[in-house]
């Protein structure tokens, strides 16, 4: 089930003045979260209309919630959004805007407690609930949306990798295999629309 485009909206407007608020406080820029969140769903709403299996309107929705936990995250220590967002949306019903709250950060399969900052526990729980899953289209959009969106920037996949590699101070070899995973989920929407899909979202490329 999934939340009317002005309940999205709203959705994405509450948890982003709460993770933005906390974003300045933390000397950065004004709107980032929320920036985050629209160019994902840009993004995914763009590819989605370049395949024909998929609903573009579906795809804006949950690239605009796929990080609605941020604001639990931002609020509580340790805690992980994706696992925050999976039990909010849960509760209010929208089971497919659930799912890509956990699965968008799962791209690589890499569920390493001890790689993260994360309340271990959480981390842990999330495997087991993305075991029980079959994996989908848009599970794979909203992590390849993901994947190229910067901050609020979109931006090529190595630079989004850079990025999470500084930021949680990820292993080398971990790297390497979401860099190897990145690139076979874009090789898959290039095949599935028919085209370079950084042409679609307009990063320029040689």
């Amino acid at each position: 089930m999934l939340p009317t485009k002005q309940q999205a909206i709203e959705f994405c407007n509450n948890t982003a003045k709460i993770a933005d608020e906390i974003n300045v406080k933390r000397g950065l820029p004004d709107n980032l979260s929320l920036g985050h969140y629209k160019t994902v769903a840009f993004c995914a709403e763009k590819i989605a209309s370049h395949c024909q299996d998929l609903d573009p309107k579906k795809a804006w929705i949950l690239g605009l919630l796929h990080d609605y936990g941020e604001a639990i995250e931002k609020t509580i220590p340790q805690t992980f959004h994706g696992t925050a967002g999976y039990d909010e949306m849960m509760r209010l019903g929208y089971d497919e805007v659930a799912r890509v709250c956990l699965t968008h950060s799962f791209f690589d399969n890499n569920f390493n407690p001890q790689e993260s900052s994360y309340d271990s526990q959480s981390i842990i729980r999330a495997q087991k609930i993305i075991s029980e899953m079959v994996m989908d289209d848009y599970d794979y959009l909203i992590q390849i949306s993901d994947l190229m969106v910067t901050g609020s920037e979109i931006t090529d996949i190595e630079t989004r990798l850079k990025y999470i590699a500084n930021k949680y101070h990820v292993a080398e070899k971990t790297m390497e295999n979401k860099y190897k995973k990145a690139k076979q989920l874009k090789e898959y929407f290039d095949k599935k629309t028919g085209q370079n899909i950084y042409d679609l979202v307009g990063i320029t490329h040689e």
